[in-house]
């Protein structure tokens, strides 16, 4: 349960400071690259504004008091101006026009939850027990009341940043003339394109201590001073025995606008106060991080409720990724004097929590880093060591500070965010399909390059052959781009030569010219030669940095003056084929490689990753980048306001300024998206600074679809939320993640049965198969056993959520994360097999040996994609386009108008409703649906019942829109549902082509997939002779569609596809048809609150509400026995269901004559008793968790003998189906089945069927009032497990607990008046 809430006293001191606006810290990456220089000019200055290190020894029990009335400001030194006019007016613009108001929030539609949108309720979960996921304020306060934080965030949202607002007056006291450096003081107030530093968190709250003490001479007082942040806040007493954490704010918060949030603030705090730790560790630990040195203070334990204590740091596990991550508690801003020159320097103080162990530490930011956006509830990974008293200080010249490390930002991302930090942002948040033949031909000619470069002694008929291979491989992007085939392979082979020249310079050769490289002033020229490419396009994580990339060649190599004194080490090397080598662009190159070496260094496990290597293809030059500790502050500072960035946009929506360069702006290709967010959530046409442009871009745009598009891009970014969260797990401590059902650990490489170490190559991949590290050590005994007979998992076996087709990351468990990306494609109880696109490889070891492999010890994660939600953001944004076509969509989607549908005179004469009329196979309500498709001028909706044969209807929907001469779209969100309609459609002799990674293609269709196609005119052919094209919703960037339209678009399963995924499809066809069944299953949505705020409605359900007449329904079905079809029919849809012939209606099982032993299942398969509930209430049999988990054996056990029974009497596998609503009951009925009976969850089992189905309900509780808020409570899952049998239907569970469900006690009720409950005992189980 919740922690619960302690009674709060808060008050807040007010500040005499009056607000000022600090000097803006926008970081030119030209300023980063100069800083040095700029160091050593100011160096000289009789006044250097370098702060020195703070005194973090001192004493501050000594400290006295500075007077509130002193004057802080010595020598009445001018003022510095916090800001410049024009900042000052962008800020005031961007202010005036924010969306995020209290008046705006009352409107949107919140509500209240039963629990906290923090718990994700899965089939893993079965929704009585609520537990916190235990991080202090994880998810930064959201378990906070879901009525009240929507409207506290969006208020505080609207506030300017307190940390980067407040500077003591003395701040503006400096006199200029003790600074020499001309550009430090540019530095200093310089403007920034950023925003003006609006909060993106409820937590953005400053505890601002702003006690600024004169420290004349006196650095230690001023230190001495600094300490009283820690000391325990009024809002609460100090409680020993309670890990607290309080925010106390002192500054003039009714001035700030968060005086009426302030004490709610406190309150939130107070909730989770006790909060610390995931993981239940013993309560009698003594705190001593600093064992060993007796000078060390002890901390004290933090009791947990729950009784969890505080894990110390000698306690992690070797597991650890990222453990050193802080919550920042408070944050302070001071100043001191640099020497007797009275100058006045600020700084910040940070009061951190560690989030593992409890411990609270200090960081002081000096220097540059003063001006870091940071407030209370971000979280900070410091790059540095803490001293004995738990400070640390991060400066010009030592440590690192990183922000949301958890968000790894790209360093191409990072680099290129200097000169648009919108583009950026928008960058990371939308998938646009661009496709460009300067930007294809570079991507070929890395691809080239790379193969050079693993080739010993590359020739040119070697890289020749490698051009008209990648030549090949890319027929279809050169579709896509409408380049010339021929031309551009010239382009590649004219390449070539350089190419050659460059790899035998720097191969480790006797002959010819050594390559020497310019490092610059400080290192010089030195020569260089590659040992060993250890990896190409290599995929490198570090969450110490909160970075990612891939590195285009990781190299080995000798570095020295001459070779004979040159030193071995590891460089990353950036191939550029572009023109740009100069200005702007070379300085975002030279960021590139120097974030690739913090990638490196923490990969590699190397310290000594300093420098590396910008090759240009264009001029055939060569740069060596050393790494200057000024530039990687600067590419740090900016890493950390991207991420802050694209945080604040993900939770507000609010992106950092338009750049208002219509020069820049009109060839960017985020103009339309960057426009119409400016139009939804700022709307000042000045603001743009885009003048008629904008206009062009935005004036269609009215009030309804901005309402629109903002409610759909909130609800994203919910869902989005869960996805992130999740991946954010891969970072965790091993010893946190081993109970997640999304990960695997603690496996091994199986080379048992012939397989390899070096992986199994197929169709151009490595397979590898792992298995837990303890069946590895038992000699895998377990593959000796029959698995099935067991009657539950062994404790080393693979039951997870993981299933084939997810994609997901291996991670070594000794803490390197992120080693390979792969696929899943074979898992069972006991092995799990990955599919890669290159070997696996340790980093670091020379090359990998095959013990190595073997002895390491892997973790397997699921990737959680966050691309589908960047295409939703892109669909849901094209949707507003100013296009004649998308118009009209938006008209009908948006303001919902109604469809238009010719008349019956003009349809007369059309051949395809001939055929229809002619057609014997289909029946009325089939024929009445395709004459509805047929006439739609804008579109149709198929309302497919269950059995009621809608595929078959869309079969010859198509075949009568080919008679017509039209172009069909097929698509629905699965791979499977596509593949079900164009094996019908092969049936029928109908040509197609099907879009999709082989791989995830049905192999009867696989050879319809583009195959054999040598040369863009062969595509240009096919694509003009096909008139049918199969694709999933999230394949429609397909390069074979760019600039592809099509007559119709029919989306099969459409009630289970979210709005913002349908949307893409409909675009690229004038009229479309939704086919569906908004009754049963809707759209997977993850986030409660995005569920609970209307992101499960589909686009079907939303036109069937608005207007249903243009839904044609399918009622005649074809699948269920009478007796199956009367429980749905009563339950949910009203009689409206019917048998489509007689056959159909009495159908039974036909078993074999073998007597049943026990009475009981005799009466079960009884032939004539197609429905059959077996209630477990006098058994009893109790539901039990395990974790998360729930599953029930004594209804295992029943499920099992009824199986058994079935297959005695000759009743085949493949005509029973066992289904259940937690994954963790399908995963124990496998292990207690011997039969290869088809086992999944209800969700798994849409638009399947078998002859006989049993249902297994789970759920058997004394208390079971929550049982209507888990899986069972939602009417269209059960009504989906209650339409999968065609002949008999067996459920199992507790009728005392399913009463509780309104639902499920109409069904217990209708199964008793058809006279099919059965209650079982103990004894009946029992032997005969």
């Amino acid at each position: 349960m919740a922690p619960r809430k302690k009674p709060s006293s808060s008050s807040t001191r007010k500040s005499n400071l009056s607000r000022q606006q600090p000097p803006s810290s926008k970081y030119g990456i030209q300023h980063f690259f100069e800083r040095h220089s700029q160091t050593q000019a100011v160096s000289t200055s009789p006044c250097p504004p370098e702060l020195p290190k703070p005194d973090l020894n001192s004493n501050p029990k000594t400290s006295p008091k500075p007077s509130p009335n002193a004057d802080p400001c010595p020598n009445g030194s001018e003022p510095l101006p916090a800001v410049l006019p024009q900042q000052d007016a962008e800020a005031n613009s961007e202010k005036k026009s924010s969306p995020i108001s209290p008046e705006f929030i009352k409107n949107a539609p919140f509500k209240r939850f039963k629990f906290s949108p923090l718990i994700k309720q899965s089939q893993d979960d079965g929704g009585d027990e609520i537990s916190w996921k235990i991080s202090p304020l994880n998810q930064r306060f959201r378990p906070f009341n879901a009525n009240k934080l929507p409207r506290t965030m969006s208020i505080l949202a609207d506030q300017p940043r307190p940390i980067g607002s407040f500077i003591h007056p003395c701040l503006q006291q400096q006199n200029y003339s003790c600074t020499s450096a001309a550009s430090f003081q540019k530095w200093l107030s310089s403007p920034s394109a950023k925003d003006t530093g609006e909060s993106f968190s409820s937590s953005r709250l400053l505890s601002a201590e702003q006690d600024t003490e004169p420290c004349i001479g006196n650095e230690s007082a001023c230190m001495e001073s600094s300490s009283k942040v820690f000391q325990t806040p009024p809002s609460s007493s100090c409680d020993d025995s309670k890990g607290t954490v309080v925010v106390v704010s002192k500054d003039d918060s009714h001035e700030l606008g968060f005086g009426l949030h302030h004490k709610t603030f406190l309150e939130l705090l107070d909730q989770v106060g006790d909060v610390v730790i995931d993981k239940a560790v013993p309560t009698n630990i003594t705190q001593n991080h600093y064992s060993g040195n007796p000078s060390c203070r002890t901390k004290k334990n933090c009791n947990l409720k729950g009784k969890k204590a505080a894990v110390t740091a000698s306690q992690k596990i070797n597991g650890s990724i990222n453990d050193d991550v802080f919550l920042v508690l408070e944050v302070s801003e001071k100043c001191r004097t640099a020497d007797s020159s009275h100058v006045l320097n600020p700084y910040k103080v940070l009061r951190l929590l560690h989030e593992l162990t409890g411990e609270e530490r200090a960081l002081y930011l000096c220097d540059e880093w003063f001006y870091s956006i940071i407030g209370p509830g971000d979280t900070v990974s410091v790059v540095g060591k803490f001293d004995e008293e738990g400070k640390c200080i991060v400066n010009h010249s030592d440590n690192l500070a990183i922000v949301f490390p958890d968000i790894l930002m790209s360093g191409t991302r990072v680099a290129s965010s200097f000169s648009c930090p919108r583009r950026a942002v928008l960058d990371e948040r939308l998938r646009a399909s661009e496709y460009s033949s300067p930007a294809l031909v570079g991507t070929m000619l890395h691809q080239i390059f790379q193969a050079g470069l693993l080739k010993d002694s590359p020739t040119r008929n070697f890289l020749e052959e490698c051009a008209i291979i990648t030549l090949q491989k890319n027929i279809e992007n050169l579709y896509a781009c409408g380049a010339d085939q021929n031309a551009t392979l010239v382009e590649l082979v004219d390449a070539i030569p350089r190419i050659i020249k460059w790899i035998k310079c720097f191969r480790n050769s006797e002959e010819g010219d050594k390559a020497v490289v310019d490092f610059g002033q400080n290192e010089g020229r030195k020569e260089i030669s590659i040992i060993e490419v250890i990896d190409i396009e290599e995929m490198a994580w570090a969450p110490k940095y909160g970075l990612k990339g891939i590195i285009d060649a990781s190299l080995r190599v000798k570095k020295g003056a001459s070779i004979g004194d040159s030193t071995e080490t590891i460089i990353p090397l950036e191939f550029k084929t572009g023109k740009g080598t100069t200005g702007q662009t070379a300085l975002e190159h030279c960021a590139q490689v120097i974030l690739y070496t913090l990638l490196m260094s923490e990969r590699y496990l190397h310290k000594d990753v300093d420098s590396g290597l910008l090759y240009y293809l264009h001029t055939d030059e060569t740069r060596g980048i050393k790494v200057q500790r000024s530039d990687l502050v600067g590419l740090i500072m900016r890493r950390n306001e991207l991420a802050s960035d694209i945080l604040k946009a993900s939770t507000t929506q609010v992106l950092p300024p338009m750049l208002k360069n219509p020069t820049v702006c009109k060839n960017c290709r985020h103009l339309n998206s960057c426009s119409i967010y400016h139009k939804a959530y700022v709307g000042s046409y000045e603001a743009s600074g885009l003048g008629d442009l904008y206009d062009r871009k935005t004036g269609h745009l009215n009030v309804v679809h901005i309402e629109f598009l903002k409610h759909w891009d909130r609800l994203i970014d919910l869902e989005a939320k869960t996805c992130q969260v999740a991946g954010k797990e891969i970072f965790r401590a091993q010893h946190l993640r081993e109970n997640s059902s999304s990960c695997l650990s603690s496996l091994v490489l199986d080379v048992t049965n012939g397989f390899s170490e070096d992986g199994s190559p197929h169709n151009g991949r490595f397979v590898y198969h792992f298995v837990h590290q303890r069946t590895s050590q038992h000699n895998h005994e377990m593959f000796n056993l029959d698995i099935k007979q067991a009657s539950e998992p062994q404790a080393d076996s693979l039951v997870c959520s993981l299933r084939c087709g997810d994609f997901v990351i291996i991670s070594m468990v000794n803490g390197r994360p992120a080693v390979a990306q792969g696929i899943i494609c074979g898992i069972n109880e006991f092995h799990i097999s990955i599919s890669l696109s290159r070997r696996l490889r340790i980093p670091g070891n020379h090359r990998s040996s095959k013990a190595d492999l073997m002895h390491a010890v892997w973790r397997i994660d699921k990737d959680e994609i966050a691309t589908s939600y960047s295409m939703m953001r892109f669909n849901l944004l094209e949707l507003f386009d100013s296009n004649l076509q998308i118009s009209r969509l938006r008209k009908m989607v948006v303001d919902l108008e109604a469809p238009r549908f010719d008349s019956g005179g003009l349809l007369s004469q059309d051949p395809a409703v001939s055929y229809v009329h002619l057609e014997s196979c289909i029946n009325d309500d089939q024929r009445r649906a395709i004459k509805k498709i047929l006439s739609a001028k804008d579109y149709a909706l198929i309302l497919g019942m269950p059995g009621t044969g809608k595929t078959s209807t869309i079969v010859h929907a198509v075949k009568a829109f080919l008679i017509r001469g039209a172009s069909i779209l097929l698509t629905s969100y699965t791979n499977s549902a596509i593949d079900n309609l164009l094996i019908k459609l092969k049936a029928q002799g109908i040509d197609f082509i099907r879009l999709g990674r082989q791989e995830a293609v049905h192999e009867d269709i696989r050879h319809y997939c583009f195959t054999d196609i040598h040369s863009v005119d062969d595509v240009k052919l096919r694509m003009d002779q096909i008139r049918v094209v199969g694709v999933t919703c999230l394949g429609i960037k397909h390069p074979l569609l760019v600039n592809k339209k099509f007559d119709v678009c029919i989306m099969d399963e459409a009630g289970q596809i979210t709005l913002p995924v349908s949307l893409g499809p409909l675009m690229l066809a004038s009229t479309f048809v939704l086919v569906g069944d908004h009754y049963q299953l809707p759209p997977l949505v993850q986030s409660t609150e995005a569920r609970e705020n209307g992101m499960a409605v589909s686009l079907f359900c939303r036109l069937s509400e608005a207007h249903p007449q243009a839904i044609s329904a399918l009622q005649s079905q074809y699948r269920m026995c009478a007796g199956i079809m009367e429980l749905s029919n009563t339950l949910i849809y009203g009689n409206r269901l019917r048998c489509g012939s007689l056959d159909v209606a009495n159908a039974k099982m036909k078993l074999s004559l073998v007597e049943p032993i026990k009475w009981w299942l005799k009466e079960v398969l009884d032939p004539n008793k197609s429905v059959v509930f077996i209630n477990t209430d006098m058994l009893p049999a109790p539901e039990v968790r395990e974790e998360n988990n729930v599953h029930n054996p004594v209804e295992t056990l029943i499920i099992s003998e009824i199986t058994l029974g079935l297959l005695e009497r000759e009743i085949s596998e493949d005509e029973i189906g066992i289904i259940t609503p937690y994954n963790s009951q399908a995963s124990h009925i496998q292990c207690a089945t011997s039969a290869c009976v088809e086992i999944h969850t209800i969700d798994k089992y849409q638009g399947r069927d078998k002859d006989c189905l049993i249902i297994s309900f789970v759920r058997s509780v004394e208390n079971s009032k929550s049982c209507s808020t888990s899986l069972l409570g939602d009417w269209r899952r059960i009504n989906v497990a209650l339409t999968r049998a065609k002949k008999k239907l067996i459920m199992v569970g507790s009728c005392g607990t399913l009463s509780k469900v309104p639902l499920l006690k109409l069904l217990i009720d209708k199964v008793n008046e058809l006279g099919g409950m059965l209650n079982i005992s103990n004894k009946d189980l029992g032997p005969a």
